[in-house]
């Protein structure tokens, strides 16, 4: 009987430790279209985490802002976070266009960015277009772009520049 009591216990315990109230430790990462279906129907913003595989500052802005607790909630609480690789072969449509990467696969080069990256994480600095990785970019319920924030983000930056456009 002690025994059976025990793992009812037991049982009981793991579900409560496991239930869906507990905090999140890592941004809820979603794909963009679904981000952009919840956009409409729940009123939020988008947030586009604009990456490449091996970019130093990238990990970097992973490591030291986009894992601490007050960003993830903050994003998570506020957003429909979307992590795109400006690299990427997907298709990606916005504002009626169709964006794609221009380079073909039989190059066998994996470097050429993404049209869609390119339009939305350009910005403008000494009187030249210009993108980098890592990059923020926010967009409204309506897939209109609201912000870039370029380049790497410290913990204390990335919740100033974003604080202004959670949505009261």
């Amino acid at each position: 009987m002690k025994q059976l009591v025990f793992c009812l216990l037991l049982l009981c315990s793991s579900f409560f430790c496991f239930s869906q109230g507990a905090t999140k430790t890592e941004i809820d990462w979603i794909p963009l279209q679904k981000a952009k279906e919840y956009a409409k129907k729940y009123n939020k913003e988008i947030l586009i985490f604009f990456y490449k595989k091996d970019c130093e500052y990238c990990d970097k802005m992973k490591k030291e802002a986009l894992s601490d607790m007050q960003v993830i909630n903050l994003i998570n609480n506020n957003f429909l976070p979307v992590k795109i690789d400006s690299r990427t072969k997907d298709t990606i449509i916005y504002n009626g266009v169709v964006y794609g990467n221009q380079q073909p696969e039989s190059s066998g080069r994996h470097d050429w960015r993404h049209d869609f990256y390119a339009e939305v994480a350009s910005f403008t600095r000494n009187n030249t277009a210009q993108s980098t990785t890592p990059s923020i970019v926010l967009f409204n319920n309506k897939f209109e772009k609201l912000k870039n924030l370029p380049g790497l983000q410290s913990k204390q930056l990335l919740l100033r520049n974003l604080k202004p456009y959670v949505l009261k």
